[in-house]
């Protein structure tokens, strides 16, 4: 299936369409950069993002929260791995992740999500 492609910013590159493996990581993406809630048609779509916007946050809810969110993917078959880094003051957050597919191919790639509110 081809899809319009975005840019790291999440905007629309024009002329441009995605498919196969870049696709799927152009969704993966997208589905970490999206906030719960913000799509109208489905309010558990995303990122649950207030488990880092605690005071103090919880390493292992934050990591189970992007488990989820990879998850909402309906190709993926398993999470092999996510990592973060996270900087509060920056309001930086960069999350690497690897995935197996049902079709077993191991992909991954780099979200990063700049606009954070803490």
């Amino acid at each position: 299936m081809h899809t319009l492609k975005y840019n790291d910013n999440g905007d629309w590159v024009l002329n441009e369409l995605v498919y196969g493996d870049d696709q799927l990581i152009q969704n993966y993406k997208q589905l970490l950069r999206t906030r719960v809630t913000e799509w109208m048609f489905d309010d558990y779509h995303g990122f649950r993002r207030d488990v880092i916007e605690k005071k103090l946050p919880n390493k292992k809810e934050i990591v189970q929260a992007m488990h989820d969110c990879l998850y909402q993917e309906p190709r993926t078959a398993e999470v092999l791995s996510v990592e973060y880094e996270f900087n509060r003051i920056k309001r930086f957050l960069s999350i690497n992740f690897r995935v197996r597919t049902i079709n077993g191919k191991e992909i991954g790639g780099e979200a990063v999500v700049n606009q954070i509110w803490v």
